[in-house]
């Protein structure tokens, strides 16, 4: 008897706190991914990073490399994904390593179709300076 009231008590609360927080689940995450839409063709600028380093100025142990082989290494000798910073977003690049691989550390204009935070890369080029 003691069982099946400390068993259904126990199934009242699990219950009752599932009601009370399932708003809270609901919401949607304070981390915010890029707003865009699925699957639109953008054109974005920004620096292509690593998703090691990102948005780092470089870490310590890497001091007297360049960000072009720093970003590579990463990219090529620990599995990293390319990344492209543009501003506060990160958006990862899914597309030709060797295309992307000229503009490692640099900035780039990246033109893809955008998914959410990643990027199926079409083409990449310079920065056009503005005149």
């Amino acid at each position: 008897m003691y069982n099946k009231s400390v068993t259904r008590s126990t199934i009242t609360a699990a219950l009752a706190l599932t009601a009370v927080l399932a708003p809270a689940w609901a919401q949607p995450s304070k981390t915010s991914l890029p707003a865009q839409n699925s699957g639109a063709e953008q054109t974005l600028t920004g620096v292509l990073r690593d998703s090691i380093c990102k948005v780092q100025n470089y870490p310590n142990h890497h001091k007297g490399v360049t960000p072009f082989s720093c970003t590579r290494t990463c990219v090529h000798d620990e599995g990293a994904d390319y990344v492209l910073v543009v501003g506060d977003s990160v958006y990862i690049l899914d597309g030709d390593r060797t295309a992307l691989d000229k503009f490692a550390g640099g900035r780039a204009t990246i033109t893809g179709r955008v998914d959410g935070n990643t990027v199926v890369v079409d083409s990449v080029s310079s920065v056009q300076k503005r005149g």
